[in-house]
């Protein structure tokens, strides 16, 4: 800490700086990740339904 009550309040300040930084950045990565994970299991979720779709129709011409 500082040598006066100034100077440790100038340091408690500079911290919080430096953290809301970092809080602000990984929230950040967070959104992008989300979003990247989101467009995944979307493409997963055609993929199935694609999938579904086929099978449906290849077991009516087996039957049919």
């Amino acid at each position: 800490m500082g040598q006066t009550p100034k100077d440790t309040v100038a340091e408690i300040e500079a911290a919080r700086e430096d953290l809301a930084l970092k809080v602000d950045l990984l929230v950040d990565r967070a959104k992008v990740e989300a979003v990247q994970v989101s467009k995944k299991l979307a493409l997963v979720a055609v993929a199935l339904a694609g999938l579904l779709i086929v099978g449906t129709i290849a077991k009516r011409r087996v039957q049919g």
